[in-house]
């Protein structure tokens, strides 16, 4: 499954794929933010309207690996550009119940509505987590534990579980 012209496909293991157009999205955008940050140049800032990553995400289903007690803290999502830049972000840092990272999903930058959303990291001081042309929202489950693949030991962590 490829999304349309400005589509956004939201795919990932052991959940069924879904492209969300950007016309649904822009229909979604109730939230206004001034974002500022600093790239190799100087210091921007940009007003920015468009919708919580984490909404879009918890509309799910996403993966679960019920090996986890919270299964939720092990799930990454990986936000890839049409031109293939990416960045990996955890769903526990954009859930508001963990990280409450306000991670959005602009449809208009500076007033110009865009052809396809911009991931807007509002809370970073650098521009490098943003990704402008978003295509795709790949959610995975991160590997086996390789501190219980060890069994116990002095190393071994115990922790929330």
């Amino acid at each position: 499954m490829e999304p349309s012209a400005g589509g956004l496909l939201v795919t990932g293991t052991g959940c069924a794929s879904r492209v969300i157009g950007i016309g649904e999205l822009r229909e979604r955008s109730r939230i206004r933010l001034d974002v500022e940050y600093v790239t190799r140049r100087r210091r921007e800032r940009h007003e920015v309207h468009g919708v919580h990553l984490y909404d879009v995400l918890r509309e799910g289903p996403l993966p679960v690996d019920t090996r986890h007690k919270m299964a939720s803290l092990t799930v990454v999502v990986l936000a890839v550009a049409e031109d293939g830049f990416q960045v990996a972000l955890s769903l526990a840092e954009l859930d508001p119940e963990f990280g409450a990272c306000a991670a959005l999903l602009a449809t208009r930058y500076n007033g110009e509505l865009l052809a396809r959303p911009t991931l807007v990291m509002p809370s970073d001081e650098r521009a490098s987590r943003y990704v402008r042309g978003l295509a795709r929202l790949r959610l995975m489950c991160v590997g086996d534990d390789p501190v219980r693949d060890r069994g116990p030991g002095p190393d071994r962590v115990s922790g929330g579980r």
